[in-house]
């Protein structure tokens, strides 16, 4: 046990240090911070202020559920960031709470229909999976060590129709909307 911690203070040193010396202030680091800004600001403008909280809620479900799969998946060795935002922590802050919340409360707000909610959610799944993610991936943002970007695009469908039949239920529920 003696060996696995000192290994575990030994980690988070390099870690920090990485942080300090090679990410802090890199282009990838701004574009990480850049997008989560942007994004949120533009969430903001165009979030329907009238079902602010169910589209709140969306967003807290989808960000639960991506900061614990990330977790997961970095800790089973399945992918790794080498760029992050903040030096305590190798989860992706910007997009677990940032760029898939932001998407899938702006997709749950404009399609309220299941029809229309399941196409578009289909066509942003595979945009995600298959461009957006590459792009990371080119970028170094993103390493894939034992993952698929068709795992990613059935996680990202079936977070979305879980969370819309959750949030579905709940306002119908709770709050009486349809």
């Amino acid at each position: 046990m003696n060996e696995m911690i000192d290994l575990h203070n030994h980690y988070a040193q390099l870690h920090k240090n990485n942080f300090y010396d090679n990410i802090l202030f890199s282009y990838q680091w701004w574009f990480l911070v850049l997008i989560t800004v942007g994004l949120w600001i533009t969430w903001a403008y165009f979030v329907d202020k009238q079902r602010l909280n169910i589209i709140i809620l969306t967003g807290l479900f989808t960000s639960i559920t991506a900061l614990v799969l990330d977790d997961i998946g970095i800790s089973m060795a399945l992918w790794i960031y080498p760029y992050y935002v903040v030096p305590f922590s190798s989860v992706q802050y910007p997009i677990d709470l940032g760029i898939i919340p932001v998407f899938y409360m702006l997709l749950y707000q404009y399609f309220r229909q299941w029809k229309s909610y399941l196409a578009i959610l289909t066509l942003v799944t595979l945009f995600a999976a298959f461009v957006v993610e590459p792009l990371f991936v080119k970028s170094g943002i993103y390493i894939l060590l034992n993952w698929e970007h068709w795992y990613s695009a059935t996680g990202y469908l079936t977070m979305g129709i879980i969370v819309k039949g959750l949030v579905d239920k709940i306002s119908g529920k709770y709050l009486g909307e349809s």
